[in-house]
Order: structure tokens, then sequence, then C-alpha cells
């Protein structure tokens, strides 16, 4: 009878013991259904960026809305397409283009006497400093320049440009009479 008894008085005191761990195996089990779950989504998110590619390479070519890059021919979508030039290093990703060298840039069509570069017209490219960085032959019609309005200056233009402030940051298309600009439009 004493061994019965000592069992009986023993049994709640092992239950009050043993049911705390009970319920801390069991919150363990939730924390780690959560933890695998988390694991789970950071994984397919990581899938999807890889399933997504990115491209780096030279800019060979633009012909409306395709960009060739290291050899490939891809679609993208970006106002600033038909301002690359051949040469440019590009970053093509799921968040769109971005042009890594020059890091900063603009380009001028026009004739080649507003800017100092012959009689006839051209294409040209300025990078950081306003240091021309390319010139390709041009075609006729209303001089324009593609620049980027930062931090309350336009980046990469060429000295003697009369730009008007714009009222927002980004890219701008402005027309060109003589060295004054009127914006036309933002390009982002």
């Amino acid at each position: 009878m004493r061994r019965r008894t000592f069992l009986v008085k023993l049994l709640p005191l092992l239950a009050v013991a043993l049911l705390p761990s009970a319920w801390g195996e069991e919150g363990k089990e939730g924390g780690k259904r959560k933890s695998e779950e988390g694991k789970k989504r950071r994984d397919e998110a990581k899938e999807d960026n890889r399933s997504t590619p990115r491209y780096y390479g030279q800019v060979e070519g633009v012909e409306e809305d395709t960009l060739w890059v290291g050899g490939r021919a891809l679609q993208v979508r970006t106002p600033l397409l038909p301002y690359l030039a051949p040469g440019m290093v590009v970053e093509v990703g799921p968040e769109g283009l971005a042009v890594l060298s020059p890091a900063t840039w603009s380009y001028y069509q026009g004739p080649g006497s507003l800017v100092g570069l012959g009689q006839g017209p051209v294409r040209a490219w300025w990078g950081e400093g306003g240091l021309l960085w390319r010139v390709l032959p041009g075609y006729g019609g209303q001089a324009s320049l593609v620049a980027r309005y930062r931090r309350g200056t336009w980046q990469a233009v060429p000295k003697g440009f009369s730009l008007p402030r714009p009222p927002q940051e980004g890219w701008w298309l402005l027309a060109l009479e003589g060295k004054t600009g009127k914006l036309i439009r933002r390009l982002e």
C-alpha cells in the first residue's frame, strides 16, 4: 500500500513537472514550423530573382525596344533606350536598365558647330565633368539634349548651355535653340 500511495502522490507531481516541458516542446515545434515557413518564403523569393536573369555588358546596338548587350538581343522598356551609345556598360534586370559606365552622362543631337564638333549633324555623349565621351554622325532636325537633373544641377552637360530648372529631378528631354534649352518632357 505504501508503494501505491507513494505513486499516487508522485503522479500529480510528475504531471506538473512534465507538463511545462511538453508545452515547451510544442512551442519549439511551432517555432520550427514558423522558421521553416519563413525560410521557404525566402528561398522562393531568391528563386524568383534567379529566374529573372541580370545581364551586364557593353551596349552593341539599339533598335526600337531591342538592346544588344554582350551578343544578346534584350527587350527593354525604358524611355532612355534611344539615347544609349555603343560602348556604354549597362545592367539589365527585373528592375529595368541602369547605365554603369559612364556613371553620369548626357546626350546631344544637333549641329556639330553648336558644340565645337564641326559643321555636320552629330550625336554626342558627355561623361562625368562634362568631358566629351563619344561622337557619332547625327541626323538633321531639331537640336536636342537629354540630361539628368539631380541635386539642383544638370549632370554631365557641356559648358555654355543655359538650361532651365525643371520642376523635379530625373532625366529630361530638352529642345535647344542655340545654347538655350527648353524642357520638353521628363523621361522617367
